[in-house]
């Protein structure tokens, strides 16, 4: 019986081994057993894209398309369209007469202007925003008719205030609001075959003399005078004055780096001054570095002694910054930068924190030399409409009219030190002293400092 066990079991093992392609050795035949098949893993399912959003403010205001949905813009009001994730934008007028200004485009961000050159017909503008994974949104623009140079300016003005102008060249009005919120307005002239092509004279009640007051568009920017109030005049009166309007202030940080030759200006209750200096904005628009020094030095050559290092920060107000000492975070006042033909221009206007004085402040990009020039149109704070006749490295010729057509004011300009601006000239005659600057389209005549009689004096042109 045992016997009989064992050969079963024997057989049942040699069976097995086989069916299974024995013990090592290759297989082949026998009974075969089914693969058990391997689950695979669960597949992980990546999350759908979020959905791209666009918002869209226009001058300022959130914007709702009309029933077509199309969005209604006046040529020269701003257009901010933010996307909820990065994008490019693609855009296209079509046949259109429209034309788009660039104000500060990112990858969130297409921020623009339009102009309608058609006197009669509304224009159209479609802008696509392309996100990752096929994601898509399109918006469509109505541009109406209009004047470009329309619309709303912050205006840095050389009796030390910044104010809001709102002006309409179709209908040649215009509105001044300073910091209070008081306000004044009028009319514009325009020019006429007689007068130069741009100078649109300025009408308002405060002029009782000669008016020397006018504006002058260029772009996203108005140079010129107005009638603003003297500083510290009581009971108060007027008197022209130079002015930068710009609506082209920048409003990303990171773009505020360069070096600019700048001259600043600050009237008090008793005096004037002058402050002649290269600046520099580095770090990503963080930093500002100043030198104090009396000698005109590039920031590079400036005495570390006399090295003033600012903190920049955004101020609540777009496209303003605030410099704040770095110690403890004192205010030490406001600037912005603004692009004037494709340059950046630094500006500042009104109350110094330190010492209540009112200032203007105004800065060209640094040079690499100084190049002659000559000026169609200019202002200063003695009230005065100017022209220079000739600038260059040797001379200053400038002619300064009010009641009166002035003799020409003669300086001989001359460089300063090795070590100094190269963009930045002395000009003087006598005890009329003054330093001189420009940029592409803007020039500047300076006051030397005190003790000069010159000092708290500004002159600003522009450029043939």
């Amino acid at each position: 019986m045992r016997r009989n066990i064992g050969v079963a079991f024997g057989a049942a093992l040699v069976l097995g081994l086989a069916g299974c392609g024995g013990g090592g050795g290759g297989g082949g035949g026998g009974v075969p057993l089914l693969p058990i098949p391997v689950a695979p893993a669960p597949s992980q399912q990546q999350p759908a894209a979020a959905e791209l959003k666009l918002t869209v403010e226009i001058a300022g205001a959130a914007a709702t398309p009309d029933g077509a949905g199309k969005y209604s813009v006046v040529p020269g009001q701003q257009v901010v369209v933010k996307a909820s994730d990065s994008v490019t934008w693609v855009s296209d007028a079509g046949n259109s007469f429209v034309t788009r200004t660039d104000v500060d485009t990112t990858v969130a961000q297409w921020v623009s202007r339009f102009a309608n050159s058609d006197k009669t017909q509304t224009g159209s503008y479609k802008l696509v925003a392309n996100a990752s994974e096929s994601r898509s949104k399109e918006l469509n623009f109505v541009v109406q008719t209009g004047d470009y140079r329309n619309g709303d300016y912050m205006v840095f003005a050389a009796n030390g205030s910044r104010q809001k102008l709102n002006i309409d060249f179709d209908k040649a009005t215009y509105s001044m609001t300073d910091a209070a919120g008081d306000m004044t307005s009028g009319t514009l002239t325009p020019p006429t075959p007689s007068t130069l092509a741009n100078d649109w004279k300025v009408q308002n009640s405060r002029i009782t003399g000669t008016n020397t007051s006018a504006l002058w568009a260029l772009g996203d920017n108005i140079v010129g005078a107005f009638p603003f109030a003297k500083p510290f005049s009581a009971p108060v009166s007027y008197a022209a004055a130079p002015l930068v309007a710009t609506r082209a202030l920048l409003a990303t940080q990171s773009k505020l780096d360069g070096t600019y030759d700048r001259a600043r200006i600050e009237i008090s209750n008793s005096s004037r001054e002058s402050a002649i200096a290269q600046i520099q904005i580095s770090g990503g628009g963080t930093v500002m570095k100043q030198c104090s020094d009396l000698i005109i030095y590039r920031i590079e050559n400036c005495p570390t002694a006399n090295v003033v290092t600012s903190k920049v920060e955004a101020d609540t107000e777009s496209g303003l910054w605030l410099l704040k000492n770095p110690a403890d975070g004192t205010v030490l006042g406001r600037f912005g930068v603004a692009i004037v033909d494709g340059e950046k221009i630094y500006l500042s206007a009104g109350v110094s924190p330190a010492t209540g004085g009112q200032v203007f402040a105004i800065g060209v990009p640094a040079a690499s030399e100084y190049v002659g020039f000559s000026s169609f149109a200019g202002w200063s704070t003695d009230g005065t409409m100017d022209m220079v006749i000739g600038a260059t490295p040797s001379v200053y010729n400038i002619v300064m009219t009010d009641a009166v057509i002035h003799a020409p004011l003669a300086l001989t300009v001359a460089a300063g030190p090795a070590s100094a601006s190269y963009g930045i000239r002395s000009a003087a005659s006598g005890p009329d002293s003054f330093f001189t600057m420009r940029s592409k389209q803007l020039e500047v005549l300076v006051g030397a400092r005190s003790p000069s009689a010159r000092a708290g004096f500004l002159h600003l042109g522009l450029i043939q």
